[in-house]
């Protein structure tokens, strides 16, 4: 990325040199050179053709909570600031992808629809829960998702119901530069009252079970198939495990937290080691959940990943 901006992308709103330390949950990374965050989706628009037409290469950052990243990072990296403006019709909400997703489902509770109850835990922003198919307790996203609007690598609009195979358990096909703009959720109608409760008592287990005061990246590794990784990573007794100020938290096996000064490179020993010991007790080889961004470690226009 040259140290000028071509015109196009000049008149998009953006920083210089940002720590990623700010733009994190886990509180790790080097610089991003340039940060774009544009405030419409026309302004969106303008980005990705610009990009498009000068075949300049992006990273897409939604809530940065689900996200591991190992030194500097030159390419433009876009994050929307679109306004966290909700719309209404009948049982079905429109969110931002900007918008934050524990604040979504809230707000449905509070509206007295049902079915994003799931969700009241689960921080980071709407596209990046979308993109990575977010979920808990059984449900997930797809299960809710009625359509969603987004921008092809060329930077056509396209607004779409889901099909068949288009999201499983934490994927979707929404990466090689699809950046989602919003989504729609389609929730039934129920009692405020009892609809709160179910958001109060799962805020409430993921408090006393997760570690929510250390920085962190939610969880670390998928479920495997019928298996709890949490789970596993306990009964290898890798609780307590560190490396540097990056730990495997006591709380939660498949949280990992920041003590302080931990790095990304910290992480991800971390991880390739409780990865190790996890295969050597049990025969399984646990997949990453988070993503992890280096300089360089993807190709095409639009970079794989919307971290929530």
């Amino acid at each position: 990325m040259p140290r000028s901006l071509p015109d196009a992308l000049s008149t998009v709103p953006h920083r210089t040199d940002v720590p990623f330390s700010r733009l994190t949950t886990l509180g790790v990374g080097g610089i991003c050179r340039w940060l774009f965050e544009p405030v419409s989706e026309a302004q969106a628009q303008g980005f990705v053709r610009a990009c498009a037409r000068e075949g300049m290469a992006f990273r897409i950052l939604g809530g940065g909570s689900n996200l591991v990243v190992l030194g500097d990072i030159q390419v433009p990296v876009l994050r929307l600031d679109l306004p966290r403006e909700l719309r209404r019709e009948g049982l079905e909400l429109t969110a931002p992808a900007s918008h934050g997703h524990i604040a979504l489902a809230l707000a449905a509770a509070k509206a007295g629809l049902s079915g994003l109850e799931f969700a009241s835990g689960i921080p980071g922003s709407v596209g990046g829960a979308v993109r990575m198919n977010a979920g808990a307790y059984g449900r997930e996203w797809v299960d809710v998702l009625a359509r969603y609007r987004f921008l092809t690598p060329a930077g056509d609009l396209i607004e779409k119901a889901p099909e068949p195979g288009e999201f499983e358990y934490r994927r979707s096909w929404l990466t090689g530069g699809q950046m989602i703009l919003s989504a729609t959720v389609r929730l039934a109608e129920g009692d405020p009252l009892r609809i709160q409760a179910q958001v109060s008592e799962n805020r409430e287990k993921r408090g006393t079970s997760q570690p929510l005061s250390s920085r962190n990246a939610g969880c670390i590794f998928k479920n495997p198939p019928g298996r709890s990784a949490g789970r596993l990573i306990d009964e290898a007794g890798l609780k307590g495990l560190k490396v540097g100020d990056a730990e495997v938290s006591p709380e939660h096996g498949n949280f990992l937290v920041n003590r302080g000064k931990a790095s990304g490179e910290d992480f991800l020993e971390l991880m390739e080691r409780v990865r190790a010991a996890v295969l050597e007790r049990h025969g399984v080889s646990l997949e990453a959940e988070v993503e992890i961004w280096r300089e360089g470690s993807a190709s095409g226009r639009g970079l794989p990943g919307i971290p929530c």
